[in-house]
């Protein structure tokens, strides 16, 4: 059974930047680019724990395919949510 994870999803439209954390904020210890315009959060033992998109509007299905699986499907679901309006 997968496990359950809480997602907290920051947006500003006005900068039209995004980021998405699948652990808490606090555990980051690297952040590494993975393009231009996405860059991973990672804590102490090197997981995955969030991502931050800088410019959301520019964001291509390279960008995301590029995302561990994790942070690629609860991306995925934030941004479907995102777009009918389910998120604020």
């Amino acid at each position: 059974m997968a496990k359950a994870v809480k997602v907290a999803l920051y947006y500003l439209p006005e900068l039209d930047t995004l980021d998405l954390w699948i652990d808490d904020s606090e555990k980051e210890r690297e952040a590494v680019p993975i393009g231009d315009n996405v860059i991973v959060k990672l804590d102490e033992q090197g997981r995955p724990i969030g991502v931050e998109i800088l410019s959301l509007e520019k964001l291509g299905i390279d960008d995301v395919k590029k995302l561990p699986e994790e942070l690629r499907k609860a991306l995925l679901d934030a941004l479907k949510k995102l777009s009918q309006g389910l998120v604020q």
